[in-house]
């Protein structure tokens, strides 16, 4: 059984913390990049859904999309990094009350130190706001989360009642 002071090293444990490791290496160098390159990043996802959705957006419209794909990466990979701290904290420690607060907690402040190493990014800038949205991203990935397992518990109960029946 789980002990909330000592952790259950096992194998699944610390797969999920190696993983979790490795996703913010990856945020760190994404926020490494300056604000030229981080641009030129942006610049292709936004070629790329203009090209498959067959736009031609104005300049205008084309600013707008590049800040949703920027904000959407934001919430995305800090979403991603919520799930696996929720994955690495209950393989260590089992279910707990704190659970997801505890995973929250992680994520944001990984999110919250990001935005200040982002400061030190040549032609970036760490902003509240950007705080924000990354825990925005935590909170809506928890939720979705959430809502798709009692989605399959409620399809696993109901195939189970299913079997149940004697013809």
């Amino acid at each position: 059984m789980h002990s909330p002071l000592r952790p259950d090293l096992n194998r699944k444990t610390i797969a999920f913390a190696l993983l979790t490791l490795a996703w913010m290496v990856v945020i760190f160098l994404f926020s490494a990049q300056n604000g030229d390159d981080s641009s030129v990043t942006s610049g292709l996802i936004v070629n790329f859904i203009c090209r498959v959705l067959h736009l031609s957006p104005s300049p205008h419209a084309r600013e707008i999309l590049t800040f949703c794909v920027r904000k959407s990466a934001h919430m995305t990979e800090f979403g991603l990094l919520g799930l696996l701290w929720l994955g690495t904290l209950k393989n260590a420690f089992g279910r707990f009350a704190g659970l997801y607060p505890a995973a929250f907690a992680a994520a944001s402040v990984y999110a919250a130190a990001d935005e200040v190493h982002q400061l030190f990014s040549g032609g970036r800038a760490g902003r509240p706001t950007d705080w924000l949205i990354d825990s925005a991203g935590i909170l809506f990935f928890f939720a979705v989360f959430r809502l798709v397992s009692y989605i399959i518990m409620k399809m696993k109960e109901s195939d189970a009642g299913q079997k149940r029946v004697i013809v």
